[in-house]
């Protein structure tokens, strides 16, 4: 009998040589210096979340009770905005920039720290394009809805 004879498939397999792939030959072998590492607390959930800390009238550490609540400058842009029957109004309720977080000690009630966010950049240039809306725009499209109806 015969035996079978190689196929393509099969001697081109057996060309295949562990060389090392064409290219720059490898660099120096890395040091031993161990990669510093950076660690940021307050990104997220400092203010807003309970935290430990020391309450001065009891004298314990404890884990505060949070409240939230709408800062001045959200009442303004509120009543602003209500005024001029801007659905806007009731952004301040919802969006964090304009609200105060109060922590307070859960066994004396003492307050331990108001923290407020703090209003990035975009933030504010997001509050400027709907204060541009709600008192320039708004008029003028009443103004136009009065013209067409033909009441102006």
């Amino acid at each position: 009998m015969d035996t079978p004879t190689t196929t393509t498939k099969d001697t081109a397999m057996e060309d295949v040589s562990l060389q090392p792939p064409p290219g720059p030959p490898p660099g120096p072998p890395p040091t031993s210096q161990t990669p510093s590492v950076r660690v940021e607390l307050g990104k997220h959930g400092e203010v807003e979340g309970p935290k430990t800390q020391l309450c001065s009238t009891c004298n314990t550490t404890v884990w505060t009770t949070v409240t939230t609540s709408t800062n001045i400058l959200g009442w303004v842009w509120f009543l602003l905005c209500y005024c001029f029957c801007c659905v806007c109004a009731l952004l301040p309720f919802y969006l964090k920039p304009y609200k105060k977080f109060e922590h307070f000690c859960p066994n004396c009630g003492a307050l331990l720290k108001t923290t407020m966010s703090r209003c990035t950049s975009t933030t504010i240039a997001i509050t400027v394009i709907l204060i541009f809306f709600c008192f320039i725009m708004f008029p003028f499209v009443i103004y136009i809805g009065l013209k067409y109806i033909g009441l102006v």
